[in-house]
């Protein structure tokens, strides 16, 4: 399963509620914020692929800034060749993650599992998968800026 070429980055940006202060405050919320799993609100990706990558916001604005997320991936899933703007820093909290650049193979890729960490930088290209042996993947993502996503050429 991939991502359809044609990617249309479309979701509304909800921040759990609280969160939607500005992510560079110190202070960050006034309270206390507790979201369970289920209460989370997850975002397509891609629109025209129902069944591909879901976001779903923690913090920040990925739309427009700063932002930590959870991003959600059907096991068995492989994106195109790309990359993001900024750097990505992402944390494996299910499922395993496979991820390779363009000057490495799948078979280079290392599985990802429960808490393994994986820095990709601003500008690298890249596969981001999901291994098909296993239940879908979710991983915790942060980036300094907003989330972008642009194919390989």
């Amino acid at each position: 399963m991939t991502i359809s070429r044609a990617v249309v980055l479309l979701f509304v940006a909800a921040s759990p509620a609280g969160c939607s202060g500005d992510a560079d405050d110190p202070a960050g919320p006034s309270a206390a914020i507790y979201q369970t799993m289920a209460e989370h609100e997850w975002n397509l990706l891609d629109p025209d692929n129902p069944g591909g990558t879901q976001m779903a916001p923690l913090w920040g604005d990925p739309a427009s800034g700063a932002y930590g997320a959870l991003l959600r991936f059907p096991a068995g899933f492989v994106s195109p060749m790309h990359s993001h703007s900024v750097d990505e820093y992402t944390i494996t909290v299910q499922g395993t993650a496979l991820h390779w650049t363009e000057d490495e193979s799948p078979a280079d890729a290392v599985r990802m599992d429960l808490g393994s960490f994986t820095f990709i930088p601003g500008g690298v290209n890249h596969v981001s998968s999901c291994a098909a042996d296993g239940p879908e993947c979710i991983a915790v993502i942060t980036q300094r800026d907003q989330f972008d996503f642009a194919l390989a050429p």
